[in-house]
């Protein structure tokens, strides 16, 4: 059910384990609506835990392996000696998620590796094909790839997957040559997993940052209520952008409506409908889109 779900809405990400399915969406009325669809369209009892929100984790500016140079890994696993040598650069990759200025939110991107010539070369892949063709293609440069990106799965300020980060493979080495590392390609993918680690814990982790989603919310009130929802939204540390006043004259006081934007964390807004319904007496409304991610205070 939830695969035909997942093709009917791509922001809808399903993941499969031995004890619960995770699924993630665009907030929290996102999952409501499709936990609603499976028992209603579906017939199926769904048993559902407190959300989560989906932080990441990433870098502010450029790090290379130790000395600007290669890093050595040499280890003995099961018997088996496992080296190879690798320098990486790794420099953020960000792209504004909106225009507006001031926003600090930030489009979340899937991490980049890049194999420089002298990596090619060494490798003996062509020079020209693209990075994911090559891993296709090539066992040696799956295993360097897998060793970068499944080190990235997870950060050094906590147990957040790492994003926007670009990583360039300047160079590699081995004491047996390329030919020692095709017949052991764990070496290079181990190498690389080490060299990421490394990396992202090195100055104890200060050029690392932790990402959170935030969304834009857009709550309408009555305009007597408009106080306390500014109040409100303040204490789940919003930013308020525009208040709108209805600009019906022949209304009551107390039945003019006001619309009231915000930029708030998603963490914050968890459960907030039950927040608004008391606030308001019952009697205000809201909407929240996802803007982006953004850095946040967080305490390793």
């Amino acid at each position: 059910a939830l695969a035909l779900l997942a093709v009917e809405d791509p922001s809808l990400e399903v993941k499969e384990s031995e004890t619960a399915t995770l699924v993630s969406g665009l907030g929290e009325l996102h999952i409501e609506v499709i936990v609603d669809r499976l028992r209603r369209e579906f017939g199926i009892d769904v048993a559902i835990g407190a959300p989560s929100v989906a932080y990441r984790e990433t870098i502010i500016s450029e790090i290379e392996t130790s000395n600007g140079g290669l890093l050595n890994y040499d280890r003995t696993v099961g018997g088996a000696r496992l080296q190879a040598a690798i320098h990486l650069l790794l420099e953020p990759n960000v792209e504004k998620a909106t225009d507006e200025e001031g926003s600090g939110c930030f489009a979340l991107r899937d991490n980049v590796v890049l194999l420089h010539d002298r990596v090619r070369e060494y490798l003996n892949v062509d020079e020209d094909m693209e990075e994911d063709d090559l891993v296709e293609s090539d066992d040696l440069v799956k295993a360097l790839v897998e060793g970068i990106k499944g080190s990235l799965r997870r950060g050094y300020l906590g147990p957040f997957p790492v994003a926007n980060v670009k990583c360039h493979v300047l160079d590699v080495d081995a004491e047996r040559g390329v030919q020692g590392l095709r017949e052991q390609p764990g070496a290079l993918r181990a190498a690389a997993a080490y060299a990421i680690s490394k990396m992202l814990s090195s100055d104890n982790g200060t050029n690392c940052t932790v990402l959170e989603p935030r969304m834009r919310v857009e709550v309408t009130v009555p305009e007597h209520m408009v106080g306390n929802v500014l109040s409100d939204l303040n204490n789940r540390r919003g930013a308020v952008g525009d208040v709108i006043i209805g600009d019906d004259m022949e209304a009551s006081p107390d039945r003019v409506k006001a619309t009231v934007t915000s930029d708030v964390p998603l963490v914050e807004i968890l459960g907030y409908a039950n927040s608004l319904r008391s606030v308001t007496g019952g009697e205000g409304t809201f909407s929240a889109e996802y803007k982006g991610h953004s850095v946040c205070e967080f305490k390793k």
